[in-house]
């Protein structure tokens, strides 16, 4: 019952997210043993879901804060066979604080304990939200307690070794031959958004929903 658990869900752009009612929850030990203990499910794995990339890159922690405003890319890494590249999928794993996402050229509002699986050719660019964004006030997170302190720490990893492609593109991108890098990186950083702003623009991520926080 529990492997037909539907993780997550995906954004029009193809990135999965999987928060909240989107993980699986499930006792770390056989009842009998009487050991407590918990899992939080966010993948299960290529080889039991071969829609979910079998991660060979890098794979380490990247603490953000308001100061650290990633200049837009994608990533791509050689093709299995035959000439040219390939764009692949990132892992994103917010473990703590409240992250600001760009994806394709708009604003998500990440919470804490977030898995995002950005899709291959979506441009993408991460920094830390504002403090002072309250979830719970705008009825973003239900029950619980959530208000951004400007800074977060995230898990990454990377499907194949890859590097940083910077682009001012926002579609998403589907052949190697369509990207156009941008030497810009300034230019391309993700802007640094006031919580007015972001209460008016922004997509909110909760559990397998993503809305505005229609606040005037």
């Amino acid at each position: 019952m529990a492997e037909s658990y539907e993780l997550g869900f995906k954004l029009p752009n193809g990135t999965k997210i999987i928060h909240g009612e989107g993980v699986m929850v499930k006792a770390a030990y056989p009842p009998e043993m009487n050991i407590p203990g918990q899992l939080q499910v966010f993948s299960r794995g290529h080889r039991s879901d071969p829609t979910t990339p079998a991660f060979c890159g890098a794979h380490g922690i990247f603490s953000f804060d308001v100061n650290l405003r990633m200049p837009r890319h994608v990533h791509m890494s050689p093709k299995a066979s035959g000439a040219g590249n390939r764009y692949i999928v990132e892992k994103i794993l917010v473990m703590n604080g409240v992250a600001l996402a760009e994806l394709c050229g708009e604003i998500y509002v990440i919470p804490p304990s977030t898995m995002v699986l950005i899709g291959p050719g979506v441009p993408h660019t991460w920094t830390a939200c504002p403090p002072g964004l309250d979830l719970q006030e705008l009825g973003v997170s239900e029950d619980e307690n959530i208000v951004s302190e400007g800074k977060f720490t995230a898990v990454y990893e990377y499907e194949e070794p890859t590097g940083f492609f910077p682009t001012a593109q926002t579609e998403v991108l589907q052949e190697e031959s369509e990207y156009m890098k941008c030497d810009d990186l300034h230019g391309i950083q993700i802007p640094a958004f006031t919580l007015e702003q972001l209460k008016k623009d922004a997509w909110f991520i909760w559990g397998k929903t993503v809305r505005k926080a229609n606040v005037q």
